[in-house]
């Protein structure tokens, strides 16, 4: 199999080092194959990237970033962060609040990516620096990690391009727009890092993970990791990550006190989809401060390849487990229900909620007869971002968990 870029011809099956003679430079691809080839390594590759001399302009973009990923790299960057812009993937969880605040401190133009829904991460991972007339790219799987740079199995290329040449300066020109335009065209969901208290908050709304508290399960893979092998871990060489001092240590640049976040849920059966949820839903039409109702509806869901009968469905068989009891002033049951909320790939807490169900409801209002009161998680799902979305719920994996809710 062999492509064209005006005048190189590349086998990629087989070739692994193609130049192009010019007077003065001579452009180069080169395959990056971490912990296969000997001697390959993303760490190595990046920085001696970020040390070439006629740099001018470095662009980092990597999904995810931990703090030991930026200090592998910190003292190549340090001379050349004046010159570098930084795109990191946010609500991801992965990317740590303490690799955010490495770049800060460098003095890196720092960018967050968030793309406000778990189906759809940011995910490029490129290195690129541009000077005068020439450019190098780093273009691969390996994200700004210390596993991704130095463990993994990662693949890459390593490219030296010539900017006077048309369609060198078309590829690097394409990266460098593309990341122009989404600074320009999403500010709500490119935005930049600037400060210390912005990183914490991002901590806080559950856009950054915390390294001093690191979770097994996101919202992105509460399934199983499978802990049992007969196999013994695979023998490629490993780069051992800096310890830590036992002492939990503070941000670098950031102040307060240590902010707890608890482990996101377990995610049960699928027992009912919403989709393209309604401003009655969401509450965005309520004007009263009483809590509104989410209604339990038929929404076409089926079980085993049958509609539900949403009559019966949540009352009996959903939340059939739960305490009810009959309230004879409104002639209605009502029951509590332990609901953790999900909202576009975050875990927002968990909500002690009220149910009613009345079958007298199903003749006035299209069939409803079960509703989940939204009370204390009104103020999170009474968003114009969520108007259209997919609510789903999952039945709780044990007797001890909850009920998950998912708003993406």
């Amino acid at each position: 199999m062999r492509f064209s870029l005006k005048g190189w011809q590349i086998n990629i099956f087989e070739v692994s080092h193609v130049t192009r003679n010019r007077v003065g430079f001579m452009a180069q691809v080169r395959p990056i194959f971490q912990a296969i080839t000997a001697g390959h390594q993303h760490a190595n590759q990046v920085i001696a990237l970020a040390e070439e001399p006629w740099m001018t302009e470095l662009l980092i973009s990597s999904a995810f970033a931990n703090s030991a990923g930026v200090s592998a790299i910190s003292a190549a960057l340090a001379s050349v962060a004046g010159n570098t812009r930084a795109f990191i993937g946010v609500r991801n969880g992965s990317t740590t609040a303490q690799a955010a605040a490495g770049l800060l401190k460098l003095g890196i133009q720092l960018y967050g990516v968030d793309t406000a829904t778990r189906s759809r991460i940011f995910h490029p991972k490129v290195y690129l620096a541009t000077g005068g007339s020439r450019s190098r790219a780093i273009i691969g799987s390996a994200n700004l990690t210390h596993a991704g740079l130095f463990n993994n199995i990662e693949a890459g290329a390593d490219l030296e391009l010539d900017l006077t040449d048309a369609s060198d300066k078309d590829f690097v020109d394409g990266f460098l727009n593309g990341f122009q335009d989404l600074v320009a065209n999403h500010p709500n969901h490119c935005f930049p890092i600037t400060a210390g208290r912005q990183i914490i908050d991002l901590m806080r709304q559950g856009l950054l993970e915390d390294e001093r508290n690191p979770k097994t399960q996101t919202a992105y893979g509460a399934g199983k990791q499978g802990s049992q092998t007969s196999k013994p871990p695979i023998s490629l060489p490993l780069t051992a990550a800096p310890k830590k001092k036992a002492r939990k240590p503070k941000y670098p640049v950031l102040g307060g006190s240590p902010v707890s976040v608890s482990a996101p849920p377990t995610f049960g059966q699928l027992v009912w989809v919403k989709p393209k949820l309604p401003s009655s839903d969401l509450q965005l039409n309520q004007v009263s401060a009483v809590p509104g109702v989410l209604r339990l509806t038929q929404a076409k869901y089926q079980v085993n390849g049958q509609v539900i009968n949403q009559k019966t469905y949540f009352r009996n068989q959903v939340f059939a487990q739960l305490n009810w009891t009959y309230d004879a002033a409104k002639q209605k049951d009502v029951a509590d229900v332990p609901i953790s909320l999900v909202i576009a790939g975050v875990y927002v807490g968990d909500f002690d909620l009220t149910l009613s169900h009345k079958a007298a409801w199903a003749a006035g209002q299209g069939n409803y007869t079960t509703g989940l009161h939204w009370g204390g998680a009104t103020s999170h799902i009474k968003h114009q971002g969520l108007l259209g979305r997919s609510l789903k719920m999952y039945e709780p994996v044990n007797a001890q968990s909850r009920f998950v809710i998912e708003i993406n």
